[in-house]
């Protein structure tokens, strides 16, 4: 894990252009004229909240700045020059009310309505309001920009996490007390039992819990905005299975993270403290809420809290009396959904959930062709030397 870890040179070249990355899809939902907040889809809202509540954080964190960029001041209005009064004799009247003839006869008038008619057939057609189909395009448009830009903020926010926050130019620590302020800057001072804790592997417990997340996907799935956190992934598996509103998945999910942002502040409020109403306001709407609050429970307890002696952190389906790493309420959903977008296995992964398999064949494909160009370059790598060494031969 640790020669995979982001190095000297990019660890501080992740944060800047994660932060980039967020103005930028933070923008594009807007287009050039400027769309006010109550004129975007659902979609783009979602999206517009999602990326908000990564770049928190990233800013909690400490990769980026949590200073947003000030908004652009409009320039002052110039006063109005007041205009001289016109003189009354300058003013337009009728000729009827100034008692002067009229200067149009009947041949006039007949060579106006001419010049009418000729300037109408000259006009080009009145534009046709465009078509549904042509109207569906753009919005197809519009949310494959959003999707480009969701994409690149996941990227460049996950290249930022994948370094370690303890020191300044991203490398592993190297102490147990290192690594234990590794996971409390992680998931909260709670972390492990908190003060006062039995010893133990800080080294297994990090790493163990450290997401590998593959590549974000064209048209990312809501697992891909949490598979840089396990236990957020976890948590996220258990609240969306079994329901079937898009909106209310996204709106209970998003509250449920902002209020509850680590294990250690949903262990401090809901366990320690007993807020569990407030809980119960915040993803009721999902249903099931005791079966989710016990699920919920769980995966804190074994992410935060592992037993005396059992720090590394697995998730599959086999009972603890068993040998096994299971989890209550984490079926086989949430297991294939850890596989593949924490520990990277979905171009392998055999997959039930139809969302989870179109993901799996886009990784495969995806792993396939990176396979075939590593190959293609570590082949002309070896010609290049092959001819080297001729060369060097022959002089």
């Amino acid at each position: 894990l640790r020669g995979k870890r982001c190095g000297p040179v990019c660890s501080r070249g992740c944060a800047v252009r994660a932060a980039a990355a967020t103005s930028s899809s933070l923008t594009v939902a807007y287009r050039a004229g400027g769309a006010a907040m109550d004129e975007l889809s659902e979609y783009e809202l979602q999206r517009l909240e999602h990326i908000r509540r990564n770049h928190e954080m990233l800013v909690r964190l400490g990769l980026v700045d949590p200073t947003p960029a000030a908004p652009q001041q409009k320039a002052p209005r110039k006063p109005r020059t007041k205009l001289p009064p016109v003189p009354p004799e300058s003013l337009r009247r009728s000729s009827r009310v100034r008692d002067l003839k009229p200067e149009y006869t009947k041949e006039t008038i007949d060579q106006f309505g001419d010049d009418l008619d000729r300037q109408a057939a000259r006009r080009s057609p009145a534009k046709k309001r465009p078509r549904p189909e042509e109207e569906d395009a753009d919005e197809a448009a519009l949310r494959r920009e959003i999707d480009a830009s969701t994409v690149a903020f996941l990227t460049e926010a996950r290249e930022a996490m994948s370094r370690y926050l303890t020191s300044a130019d991203g490398a592993a620590p190297a102490t147990a007390d290192a690594w234990r302020e590794e996971a409390v800057r992680r998931w909260g001072s709670l972390v492990g039992g908190g003060a006062g804790a039995p010893a133990r592997d800080w080294e297994a417990f990090v790493t163990t819990r450290l997401s590998k997340p593959p590549p974000p996907s064209p048209e990312p799935l809501l697992q891909e905005w949490y598979a840089a956190d396990m236990w957020q992934l976890l948590c996220c598996c258990v609240l969306m299975s079994r329901v079937s509103s898009w909106e209310t998945k996204h709106r209970c999910i998003s509250a449920f993270f902002a209020a509850y942002p680590t294990p250690s502040a949903f262990q401090a409020e809901v366990v320690q403290r007993g807020q569990v109403d407030a809980l119960r306001g915040l993803v009721n709407s999902l249903g099931l809420f005791d079966d989710r609050l016990k699920s919920l429970l769980a995966i804190t307890t074994a992410f935060l809290l592992p037993a005396e002696g059992e720090d590394a952190f697995a998730v599959d389906l086999k009972k603890r009396e068993q040998g096994g790493h299971k989890i209550h309420g984490v079926g086989e959903f949430g297991w294939h959904s850890w596989l593949i977008f924490c520990r990277d296995m979905g171009a392998t992964l055999k997959a039930s959930d139809e969302a989870l398999k179109s993901f799996c064949r886009w990784r495969a494909k995806r792993h396939k062709l990176a396979t075939a160009e590593g190959a293609a370059a570590g082949e002309a790598a070896e010609a290049a030397a092959d001819d080297g060494a001729g060369a060097a031969g022959a002089g």
